[in-house]
C-alpha cells in the first residue's frame, strides 16, 4: 500500500509543477501607401512579417512584400528573399500591439529594396531607383496583427504521470 500511495504521490506532485513560461510567435500584415512625390510611382505596398516575440523587441523570423505598385518595373510578387539586412528590428506589446518597426533590407539579386520607418520613410525602391514612398515613419504604415502561432505545449506534468503510471503497472 506504502509504494502505491508513494508512486501516486510522486506523479501528483509533478503534475503540480508550472509548466515554463514561452513567448507567443506573432506574425503582422503591413500596408503603406506612396504618393507622387516624395516617390516616383504612387500607390500601394502590403506584405507580412513573421515571427515576432510577444512582449518584447525583436527581429522579425521572415518578411515578405505581397504586392507593391505594377509601375516600379519589379518581378510579380511575392518577393520573400531577403538577405541583406541593414535593420530588422520591431518592438510588440504585452497586448499584442505592434508598438516600433525598424526594418530595410534588400533582396538577394539586389532588384527590390524594403524599408519600414528607415529615417522616418517608408518605401519600396526597384534597381533602377524608381521608388514608392511615404515619409511617414511608423505612423505611415498600418500593423495588424494576424492569427497567433501556438506556442508548443510545455511542462512536466505529462511526462511525471506517464511515469507514475509505468511504475504502477509494472508493479
Amino acid at each position: 500500500m506504502k509504494r502505491v500511495l508513494l508512486i501516486l504521490g510522486a506523479g501528483l506532485l509533478s503534475l503540480m509543477h508550472p509548466a515554463a513560461a514561452q513567448a507567443t510567435l506573432l506574425d503582422y500584415t503591413f500596408s503603406f501607401t506612396g504618393t507622387v512625390p516624395p516617390g516616383d510611382v504612387a500607390g500601394t505596398v502590403t506584405g507580412e512579417i513573421f515571427g515576432l516575440t510577444e512582449g518584447a523587441t525583436s527581429s522579425a523570423t521572415n518578411v515578405i512584400v505581397d504586392s507593391y505598385p505594377a509601375g516600379l518595373g519589379l518581378p510579380s510578387p511575392p518577393q520573400t528573399v531577403f538577405s541583406n539586412r541593414a535593420a530588422n528590428t520591431f518592438t510588440v506589446s504585452s497586448t499584442d500591439e505592434l508598438t516600433a518597426a525598424t526594418y530595410d533590407a534588400t533582396d538577394s539579386a539586389d532588384l527590390l529594396t524594403l524599408s519600414l520607418n528607415r529615417n522616418d520613410r517608408n518605401f519600396v525602391i526597384n534597381e533602377f531607383n524608381l521608388i514608392t514612398e511615404n515619409g511617414d515613419g511608423f505612423t505611415g504604415a498600418t500593423y495588424t496583427l494576424a492569427a497567433p502561432v501556438p506556442a508548443p505545449v510545455a511542462g512536466a506534468g505529462i511526462p511525471g504521470l506517464l511515469a507514475g503510471l509505468g511504475a504502477f503497472l509494472f508493479w
